[in-house]
């Protein structure tokens, strides 16, 4: 059964993050640079302060149009705090179910004290389908097998 810790090891550890002091105009160039939809938010300590999503900075524009000056802005206006996280032992179903109550499509992975990772709502969604197709491939195996 597929679990965090298998999509990490597929897709890597790798964590983009950004200071929730630094300027909106830098979380815009890391979420573009590097091609993805939400930064974690840390501080100095490495300790989550919150998430930066494509769709809070939508929302603080569509609320704000007249104040469009990315430099100025700070990442802590914008960003999304109490992050829901998950552990690497948790399933695909639990994240699933969290990230459809919760409404978000990124999930930080942290073991102990410490994150370890980034999955998307994609990450998980691809993961669940390798593991159906696999269960497919199995009982397929099997019946022509059986008889």
């Amino acid at each position: 059964m597929a679990n965090v810790q298998s999509i990490l090891d597929q897709k890597g550890s790798a964590v983009f993050s950004i200071n929730p002091e630094d300027a909106l105009s830098h979380a815009l160039l890391q979420l573009t640079e590097h091609k993805i939809g939400a930064l974690l938010v840390l501080n100095e300590q490495g300790d989550i302060k919150g998430i930066l999503s494509e769709r809070d900075i939508i929302r603080h524009f569509s609320k704000k149009l007249e104040h469009l000056n990315t430099a100025q802005i700070k990442v802590r206006e914008v960003m999304t705090t109490g992050v829901t996280y998950v552990k690497p032992h948790q399933s695909l179903e639990d994240c699933l179910q969290l990230m459809t109550a919760g409404r978000f499509r990124h999930l930080p992975v942290v073991d102990g004290e410490k994150v370890v990772g980034m999955i998307s709502i994609g990450d998980v969604v691809k993961a669940a389908l390798e593991e159906r197709d696999f269960q497919i491939g199995e009982l397929e195996h099997y019946i022509t097998n059986a008889y």
